[in-house]
């Protein structure tokens, strides 16, 4: 598939937004790592030296999503974890605005789900700042990932409390892959019209689906980085593959989804671009750099 073939004028963008995991990096092996092309960090470095803001958004947490960003050797990257719930300086690796769920809704979602599911078919975890806060057996179901770094919570009323806020809740499925279990919860689960107010859920793996404060996803905390810079809607284009990037999508003025994209996201996207593995972001972002 080649990008969208229409005549666009660039000149304007200010600021650059992209997802990282299926945008910007192809997986290695194992899933959990993704590299970028030499071409992509050429193509986001580029952009930097003209003066261009370049946001890095993932639904991944501290730990993870910072080795990534390294990769492009950018000076000033700004970093948007965990869909929007955590907002990190690069440079100090510190977390510099958190949008925390209530601790009161976390009690309530978890309650709501084991009393549907049972207590052993859904498992469930929380990023917490810099931390992740788990019961046992999420932490035995995903041991490859958190088993070395969780902080086990045997009680999960306590999960999320006056300390320990939660700023992306993680819903693991026994056996379902995140696509079944968001349907499932979105037509049988979550029905009452109080969990709009509550809470904003989705998914981005194939692993679990993920759960943020009411309206909190990567657009309003890329939004909010805008607001303090000036830089308009309009003036932003985002990149992204999956449903957690939808919202910032359509946030910018111009919205890009990768060719290997969810079709959900491509059905929303201004343009569609090559994939990931073909280089599908630096085809884009090396025409605007010509017009900037």
């Amino acid at each position: 598939m080649s990008p969208s073939k229409v005549e666009r004028s660039y000149s304007h963008i200010k600021l650059v937004a992209s997802d990282i995991d299926g945008t910007l990096t192809v997986h290695g092996v194992n899933g959990y790592t993704g590299t970028m092309s030499e071409r992509t960090i050429k193509s986001l470095q580029a952009l930097e030296d003209k003066g261009i803001t370049i946001i890095m958004a993932s639904g991944r947490p501290p730990r993870s999503i910072l080795p990534l960003v390294s990769q492009a050797k950018l000076k000033h990257p700004l970093v948007v974890s965990c869909n929007g719930g955590i907002v990190l300086d690069y440079h100090t690796q510190s977390v510099i605005r958190k949008y925390s769920l209530l601790t009161s809704t976390v009690q309530l979602l978890i309650k709501e789900v084991k009393a549907h599911f049972g207590p052993d078919d859904i498992l469930i975890g929380g990023e917490s700042g810099k931390t992740f806060r788990c019961e046992e057996a999420y932490a035995q179901k995903r041991f490859d990932w958190v088993g070395k770094i969780y902080q086990r919570v045997d009680d999960l009323d306590q999960l999320a409390n006056e300390k320990d806020t939660i700023e992306k809740l993680m819903l693991l499925h026994r056996v379902w892959p995140a696509g079944v279990l968001y349907e499932y919860l979105e037509k049988n689960v979550l029905t009452d019209p109080k969990w709009k107010h509550l809470i904003h859920y989705t998914f981005s793996s194939p692993n679990f689906v993920e759960v943020s404060a009411p309206e909190v996803c990567k657009a309003t905390a890329i939004k909010d980085l805008c607001d303090a810079k000036g830089i308009t809607a309009s003036e932003v284009i985002a990149f992204g593959d999956m449903p957690n990037d939808m919202e910032m999508l359509e946030f910018a003025g111009i919205g890009v989804a990768m060719g290997n994209a969810h079709d959900r996201v491509k059905n929303i996207a201004d343009i569609v671009t090559l994939a990931n593995f073909e280089d599908g972001v630096a085809v884009i972002l090396e025409e605007v750099e010509k017009q900037i």
